[in-house]
């Protein structure tokens, strides 16, 4: 009777974990179809397209060519969770009209469900220019009050000084009233002088990741998924996706019931590797993303399921006996699970421009004899 008793007491707390992993995955599921909407504002010619698929992916301005959403606003529908809104233009000789529409879709867009709302304000200026018309001062001042992040981007920043040895980025912190913090002069386009000299992109990671400092806590993830330019938000992003799943199998294994955790420790960090195989944006089915990280999971693993095993004997002895197991499984789960998914992110990293140069086969690429040596790599 008491075998029975006892029996039923861990099928019950098994029920709850199950309960719990399915909390987990709901959590998942969340992030995963976290989205991102970018307003990006500025005058016809401020380099807003060259801009767009520096960050978000070559021709993705001219490929979606998006729909108007109002007389001046086009939205670029990227995929079901990121969309563009771009400004036609500011042009001043309409500025009234052009002013009252953005001001519309502002308030309508302020009623709107938080996931459905603007994220982020990329504002544009070209340096060329050398001034800030009065509209532009007038919508941005628009944009503070209605409370919107903004990042103002100098474009196409070639020579920050004038003949007066003036900068302009100092004029436009005076006159919009920002920091530091909230500017970044770019160059999103590489061009070559008469000379033959190139000048390459700059300031467009810089760009990126006061975005990704400045989104809030739900975006942060979807703009990590969708820039293509800065791997460092896309390995920051992933250190925190393999600390959270790490922090729930320690969680899972530190329950004092013998056995309970195994069915739950490989689906999270199944979960784990195929929440970073999103993050750098791969399209994989199902089938796929198990089978890799599976294979993942047997490799890292290595000797873990003889110490699991040990770890669970010890679940057996009465109190004292409970916790020294439960914190045994714990610690070899966590460490675990951070070894698999260091070693996956190390990998991605090192491969990163071949993946977002499409000259790249994730399945094919990362073979068990690849996967020991990357773990090596990271111990």
């Amino acid at each position: 009777m008491e075998t029975t008793q006892n029996q039923q007491e861990v099928q019950i707390n098994l029920n709850d974990l199950i309960t719990k992993g399915s909390e987990v995955f709901k959590e998942i599921k969340q992030d995963l179809t976290s989205k991102l909407n970018v307003l990006i504002v500025g005058k016809t010619g401020a380099g807003k397209s060259t801009l767009i698929n520096a960050v978000f992916g070559d021709k993705v301005a001219e490929t979606a060519s998006g729909k108007p959403v109002t007389q001046e606003i086009r939205k670029i529908e990227v995929n079901k969770n990121f969309s563009i809104y771009d400004t036609k233009g500011l042009e001043m000789k309409d500025f009234e009209n052009t002013y009252a529409d953005i001001e519309n879709f502002l308030e309508e867009d302020s009623h709107k469900k938080a996931d459905e709302q603007i994220h982020i304000v990329w504002f544009c200026i070209a340096e060329p220019s050398r001034r800030i018309e009065e509209g532009e001062k007038k919508l941005f001042e628009l944009l503070k009050q209605k409370d919107y992040t903004i990042i103002t981007v100098i474009t196409k920043a070639y020579q920050d000084k004038d003949e007066n040895n003036e900068k302009f980025s100092d004029k436009v912190k005076s006159e919009l009233c920002i920091n530091d913090d909230c500017l970044q002069r770019v160059i999103a386009l590489e061009i070559e002088d008469d000379d033959g000299n190139i000048k390459p992109f700059k300031g467009v990671k810089e760009l990126t990741q006061k975005t990704y400092d400045a989104l809030p806590a739900a975006s942060k993830q979807a703009f990590a998924r969708e820039q293509k330019y800065n791997k460092e938000i896309k390995y920051q992003a992933s250190l925190d996706i393999i600390n959270k799943y790490s922090a729930t199998v320690g969680a899972i294994a530190a329950t004092p019931i013998p056995f309970s955790d195994i069915a739950l420790l490989l689906p999270t960090q199944i979960a784990m590797i195929s929440h970073i195989t999103y993050n750098y944006d791969f399209e994989v089915n199902a089938e796929s993303i198990t089978k890799l990280a599976t294979s993942f999971v047997a490799v890292a693993a290595g000797g873990f399921a003889v110490r699991y095993i040990a770890g669970n004997l010890l679940k057996f002895i009465p109190t004292v006996g409970n916790v020294a197991g439960g914190a045994f499984n714990a610690t070899v789960a966590v460490s675990t699970t951070k070894l698999m998914g260091n070693a996956y992110l190390a990998y991605l990293n090192d491969n990163f421009s071949l993946i977002y140069e499409g000259d790249f086969d994730l399945f094919k690429n990362l073979t068990d004899t690849v996967i020991k040596a990357y773990i090596e790599k990271v111990k």
